[in-house]
This record gives C-alpha cells, structure tokens and sequence, in this order.
C-alpha cells in the first residue's frame, strides 16, 4: 500500500472496506491486463459502490487506456466519496488541463487543488464550499472558473494571480464584495456575478483591460464606481434587479458598449451622453419609470421602456 496514496488515505479512514481490489498495490492492479483490472475494480464498485479508493484506481485504468472524458468522471466519483483523494489527484493527473467536481457535495475544497498548475477548466458549480484556499492563485494556466451556486462569501486575493482567466462564474454565492485583486485579472472577458448579494463593486474592476461581458442581475448594489468608464472593450453590461438610483457619468466613455439592461432598477435620471455611445444597439429601461434619452430610436437602437 506504500506506493499508492488513495490506498493510505482509504486504510487509514476506512479500514473495513478492505476488499481484493483495494488490497491490490497500485503497481500490481497496473500489472494485470487492463481488462482483468478493470474487471477486478468494476466487481469491487458493484458490491460497495461507496469506496472511493476503486473509484480513484478505475480513473487511473481509464487513463492508462486514454479513456481522458471516462477518467475525469470516474476521479469526480472519486472525489466526491473522499475530498481527501484530490491530493493523491495532484500527483497522479498532475497534466491535466480539465477537471469537473461539480455537483458532488462538497463542502471544503482542499489546498491541494493548488497542484493542477496546467489546467485551463475548472467547475466547481453547485457544491457547498464555503472558502476557496489561497492555493487556487497557482493555477496561472487557468482561463474557465466555475464556483457559481456554492457558499462563498469572499474571493481570495490569491484569485488576482489568475492572469490567464477568460471565464469567471462566481453567481449564487453570498459575496456580499469584492476584493480589489480583481482588479489584475487583465485577460477576463467575461465575469459573471448574477445574484452575489454584492452592495458594492471595487474601483480595481476597471483594470480589467480585456472584459466584455459583465453580469451582475440581481445584486442589492445601490452605486457603481466611475472606473466603470475605464472598461473600453465592455460591449454587454446586465444590470437588471439592482437598487441603482443613478449611473456615474463615466458610463458614457464605454465605445463598444452594445447593450445594457437596466430593468427593475430605481434609477432618477441616466447619465448625460448615454445617447451619443456610438455602438449602443439595444437598451433596457423596463420597470424604471424613465423615458429613453431623446435620438437613440432615432439612429436604430432598439429601445424598451
């Protein structure tokens, strides 16, 4: 069992559930003919599925074979039975450029996902965690984070260090904020925060260089900075179902903005030069009482009011 780390966290938490396959060193089981050890394994899981060691060692055999899609789900089977395993994960997939564990129940994600420096996709939607570690910003590959529907009320600063990320779903958690960090993750082009109990947005969010879609439906925010202004390629902008009762005048520097929903807002006047945004194609006033600023129907801006 020395040589296999799933077997020592297994033996170690569960030492009833020794069973033929488990006992199997991980060097004898990758001895046998692939389709005698997955046998052996698939045998194991029919008669206590619950064992989150067989799940781990099916995921090496469907790797061994270049099953990549099976082994990603037989390693989520795996995780999900035994958090622990993710650190076994870090060493034995440390190439991997995907990993999906969501929807698996969990509640606290371990430092040791820290070790998938070459991943470029990473769902963790629909758990219960409650924190990110600090290690997730050793992650600099990164592009796609899912952490929507899940218990987080902070980001790490660490996320900062997410210079490669394109793709950031962050909904359905009880945020409340966001830190400054943000601010140099210049490469996000599209952030999506819809129902984050947010009440404010940093100043930093206007460091994001290369953002084109923000998604922030649903928030209790009652102002936006005026760094909004200083997002240039910003071309969708969801505001819907916030308590904004004004926007910052710099919202009229956003060029390539194309639409911008501001549904359900309280909103009292819209700021000067909203009219002249040269790529506006569609705006949003629904449920504000306002009326849409002179000239946008005009030049063929599709107007709902």
């Amino acid at each position: 069992m020395s040589d296999d780390p799933s077997l020592q966290v297994l033996v170690a938490k569960h030492p009833e559930q020794a069973h033929e396959a488990d006992l199997l060193s991980l060097h004898a089981l990758l001895a046998l003919e692939p389709e005698r050890a997955q046998a052996l394994v698939e045998q194991g899981l029919r008669e206590r599925p619950e064992r989150a060691a067989l799940h781990f060692r099916l995921a090496l055999l469907h790797e061994r074979q270049g099953h990549r899609d099976k082994t990603l789900a037989a390693l989520r089977d795996a995780v999900a039975r035994e958090p622990s395993l993710l650190e076994a994960a870090a060493t034995q997939f440390a190439e991997f450029d995907r990993l999906f564990l969501h929807e698996i129940g969990l509640e606290v994600l371990p430092e040791a996902i820290g070790g998938f420096t070459r991943l470029k996709t990473l769902d963790l939607g629909h758990n219960r965690i409650n924190a990110l570690p600090d290690s997730i910003g050793a992650l600099r590959e990164l592009e796609v984070l899912y952490v929507h529907e899940n218990r987080l009320t902070q980001l790490p600063d660490s996320l900062g260090e997410l210079t490669a990320l394109t793709y950031l779903n962050a909904g359905e958690n009880p945020l409340t904020q966001l830190p400054e960090a943000i601010g140099r993750m210049r490469s996000l082009i599209e952030l999506r925060l819809l129902h984050a109990g947010l009440k404010e947005l940093p100043a930093a969010i206007g460091g994001l260089a290369s953002l084109r879609e923000l998604h922030l439906r649903g928030n209790p925010l009652t102002a936006l900075p005026e760094a909004i202004g200083e997002l240039s390629e910003l071309r969708h902008l969801d505001l819907r179902e916030n308590r904004l009762t004004a926007l910052p005048d710099a919202m009229a520097r956003l060029p390539r903005l194309r639409c911008l929903d501001l549904r359900a807002n309280p909103l009292q006047r819209l700021p000067p030069g909203l009219a002249e945004l040269p790529a506006l194609e569609k705006l949003d006033l629904r449920w504000t009482g306002l009326a849409p600023p002179p000239g946008l129907r005009e030049r063929g801006c599709v107007v709902l009011s």
